[in-house]
């Protein structure tokens, strides 16, 4: 037993490095579409400008609320933002809440001129939970996890966007719940996805494989 447990660590590292081959096998293989999907999902920072269809929104929404979810409560809200003027708006909420600040990841340059906290993405997608249900947060992860996937699939790029969350939980920024249809005294914002089509195809980036272990 210890042996086998010995020689399935030492082949993660090789599982790592033959990534890219095996992404490029399962791409031939039609049945292996699922796996193609997901070994070949990556978040999207650069859009063009073509807005996504309200076909492919309307796939991805019920893609989303298929995520399991804990007793089936489906403990979430969702908007899909797409009106050009509040998306400026939120960025622009962003900016002044990002002055003076030390932020890490994207959000460090927005002190660039041009800079957009959804990297300009046409759309945004907002996720929403009551704010006394603190379990609710794992349910919205694979409801995220199932919009990001099931836009890849429609050719469609995605990025999580974290930074922009406390501009919706502001106390100050009520309004913009309200805006968006929900209520600050009950909701908060968990996650946000933005969306459109890639204008970039970004490298594979290193996975460790040797955070998995197996127990036999």
């Amino acid at each position: 037993m210890k042996k086998m447990f010995v020689l399935f660590l030492s082949a993660l590292p090789f599982f790592a490095c033959t990534e890219k081959r095996e992404e490029a096998k399962t791409a031939a293989d039609p049945k292996d579409a699922v796996i193609e999907n997901l070994l070949t999902r990556r978040s999207i920072r650069k859009y063009t400008a073509n807005q996504v269809e309200r076909g492919k929104i309307d796939t991805l929404m019920k893609c989303a609320i298929y995520a399991p979810s804990a007793l089936n409560k489906q403990p979430w809200e969702v908007r899909v933002i797409r009106n050009k003027e509040l998306l400026t708006d939120i960025n622009n909420r962003f900016l002044a809440f990002a002055k003076g600040k030390k932020l890490s990841g994207s959000a460090s340059r927005a002190g660039e001129p041009g800079f957009s906290v959804f990297h300009s993405a046409p759309t945004l997608i907002v996720m929403a939970k009551d704010k006394n249900n603190t379990g609710a947060l794992l349910d919205i992860g694979l409801l995220s996890e199932n919009v990001m996937l099931a836009a890849h699939a429609l050719g469609l790029g995605t990025c999580p966007i974290g930074s922009v969350v406390p501009i919706f939980n502001d106390p100050a920024n009520a309004d913009l719940l309200k805006t968006i249809n929900l209520d600050p005294a009950i909701h908060d914002v968990a996650i946000a996805i933005a969306l459109g089509y890639p204008d970039e195809t970004p490298p594979v980036k290193e996975r460790f494989a040797e955070r998995v272990k197996i127990i036999e």
